[in-house]
């Protein structure tokens, strides 16, 4: 393949006729060139260079071999009306085409040389480039060596049952393109398939451009690479109003369950069961902006959704049953021992212990909670860093408490004046705390808030905890198995079996 520029004494109105992909069948007057293609050879690429006083590079052309007629053509993949100005490319290809424009018609340059023109060209107008370029890679698209099996999968369950991992593991292989994104109350469908919004060109004019979204994106480099695995996780999916955020994309996610021949074209297992008219993504996918969009079979959709959430959106009957529904099931067993067993700082209770007993609790109030079972702590729920007691937290010697001790440090350093030990025992206090503080200010403050917000005495001890601000303080500044004090004497009991309640 080699690279070259044609050299022209105007805009040639013939070039501007026919569409991106056509041959351009024009006859040429070309200095030295009794046949003005025997230069050429099939393959080649060359950019249309409009000389005098214009200066500026207009076309691009693939070389194309007509077996019928055995002779060369150029077909048009590429036009802009302004054109990229010679001033902006490299000075020493300048030079060169200001010393031979007058004498030569087909100048011969580097393919590096060639991409900097095509890239200034395509910054110009960026969507006539993607138009231009995805519509020279649909011609090479063959829907029946396309990977086929795509689908939508829906995983639910509590907060920290496994979704994310489940994913991770069961979802997403080595070779595997991954895009993720989250919903949220604020996201909406332009954010998702993209919207018109202004784009300032090298000629400092404002035009209004079409800018892809993700969804958009990851379904043109999914087309463009039909043997290559694409898979686009949604976090969160009920957090945001899905079925507007899809919007007329939504019919797509029904998706063949065999082979459907449409036009003439055969599409594999996976693909959308049926495409929509959609101008500005038809473009940005294909190139054609008349092309029916559909999600290809090499494209799987993954989204995640906490059953527990009360306060977002739902997600409707219609919008579900185009979802395979997966239930992460909350439990222990393969979940890895080093978190199973961390102990929840010095109260020699394991995360284990502690999450059933309290999931067994949140399940049986239901009588007095919706949803009951949404509600429960999922076994994901903390890290082990969460529940590590950090030793610095134990008071010193000569104070009952650690309580005591911090005060006692907090009145001397407000006075001004206090030794170099004390401060450093001080740094070291509420470096220790606000590690200890991890666990309930994510665990505790939940079942407070939200798994026993209408009836915390099913749990807590609300004879002598009358706040979340009191219950968080006993926790933290106690000591061993007097934290657990913030419950009622029955589930004290449940986590230390060996003690009376």
């Amino acid at each position: 393949m080699n690279y070259y520029i044609l050299i022209l004494e105007e805009k040639v109105k013939s070039f501007s006729l026919v569409g991106h992909g056509e041959k351009c069948a024009v006859s040429l007057m070309l200095k030295g060139y009794a046949n003005p293609l025997e230069t050429l050879a099939e393959g080649d690429k060359v950019v249309g260079y409009v000389a005098g006083a214009t200066k500026t590079f207009c076309y691009l052309f693939d070389v194309g071999f007509d077996q019928s007629n055995q002779q060369l053509y150029f077909e048009k993949i590429f036009e802009t009306k302004m054109g990229a100005k010679l001033t902006a490319v490299p000075t020493d290809l300048q030079e060169i085409i200001n010393a031979r424009e007058q004498t030569e018609s087909f100048i011969n340059i580097t393919g590096e040389q060639y991409r900097q023109i095509m890239s200034l060209m395509m910054n110009m107008v960026s969507s006539w480039g993607n138009a231009a370029i995805e519509k020279s890679e649909e011609r090479e698209i063959d829907e029946e060596k396309r990977i086929d099996g795509g689908t939508n999968i829906l995983l639910y369950g509590v907060p920290g049952s496994g979704k994310s991992w489940t994913i991770e593991h069961e979802y997403c292989h080595k070779d595997s393109v991954v895009e993720r994104l989250v919903f949220h109350p604020d996201y909406t469908n332009a954010d998702f398939i993209g919207q018109i919004l202004p784009v300032v060109d090298a000629e400092k004019q404002v035009t209004y451009e079409f800018t892809a979204g993700p969804f958009t994106t990851i379904l043109r480099d999914a087309y463009r690479h039909p043997m290559q695995e694409y898979i686009l996780i949604i976090e969160e999916v009920n957090r945001g109003n899905a079925p507007a955020i899809f919007g007329e994309v939504f019919q797509l996610l029904d998706r063949t369950v065999e082979p459907k021949t449409v036009d003439g074209i055969t599409y594999p297992t996976g693909t959308s069961e049926y495409g929509i008219t959609h101008k500005y993504m038809a473009e940005k996918i294909y190139g054609d902006p008349t092309h029916k969009v559909r999600i290809p079979s090499n494209l799987s959709i993954v989204g995640t959704m906490n059953t527990s959430d009360q306060n977002v959106f739902t997600l409707d009957t219609a919008f579900q049953r185009r979802w395979r529904m997966r239930l992460i099931e909350n439990n222990f067993d393969n979940v890895r021992a080093s978190l199973a067993n961390a102990q929840i700082l010095d109260t020699e209770v394991t995360w284990k212990t502690f999450c059933e007993k309290i999931n067994a609790i949140i399940v049986g109030n239901k009588a007095k909670m919706a949803s009951a079972e949404d509600k429960r702590l999922g076994v994901y729920f903390v890290h082990e860093s969460d529940v590590t007691f950090d030793q610095r937290a134990v008071p010193s010697e000569g104070y009952p408490s650690l309580l005591t001790e911090y005060n006692d440090l907090l009145r001397t350093e407000a006075t001004g004046d206090m030794p170099e030990d004390k401060k450093q025992r001080l740094a070291i206090i509420r470096e220790a705390l606000m590690h200890n503080r991890m666990f309930p200010e994510k665990v505790i403050k939940y079942l407070w808030d939200d798994a026993f917000k209408f009836n915390p005495e099913a749990l807590f001890d609300t004879d002598n905890m009358e706040s979340l601000e009191q219950v968080i303080r006993t926790f933290v500044y106690s000591q061993g198995r007097e934290r657990f004090k913030i419950f009622k004497p029955t589930v004290r009991a449940s986590l230390y079996p060996d003690t009376q309640a």
